[in-house]
């Protein structure tokens, strides 16, 4: 009973992950291609650290979704769908009346990404 109640909590846990990485990803699909609901004035570069900052919190989202948690083929799947919204949302952004085309914002995104791996693996050694 407590064994069948455990595996239900985790199956539950799995697809809270799974569920938040994808509507983060929506959120910042939404957010590239949407009017900006901040004015980057406040100096130059600044949304770099957005881009940062937005692909370190997305990578580790992924990680805890699908890191051990789905078969491999679906690992690799949805990493590269990961890996590909960087490159989608710049290149969307060509065709937006709010934003431009950038490929340091691109660079910006993947070392988020990458630093947000790093992140998630100190944290699940630290804690597995």
């Amino acid at each position: 009973m407590v064994d069948k109640k455990y595996k239900d909590i985790k199956k539950i846990k799995n697809v809270f992950w799974k569920v938040l990485f994808f509507l983060y990803i929506v959120f910042i699909i939404y957010l590239s291609i949407s009017k900006p609901i901040i004015n980057y004035i406040n100096f130059k570069g600044e949304d770099k650290i957005v881009h940062f900052i937005s692909y370190f919190l997305g990578a580790d989202l992924f990680f805890m979704a699908f890191f051990k948690k789905s078969k491999r083929t679906y690992f690799i799947l949805f990493l590269i769908f990961f890996l590909l919204v960087p490159v989608l949302t710049e290149y969307a952004q060509k065709f937006s009346i709010y934003h431009t085309y950038s490929n340091l914002d691109m660079v910006a995104s993947y070392l988020g990404a990458v630093c947000g791996f790093i992140f998630f693996g100190f944290k699940y050694k630290a804690f597995n």
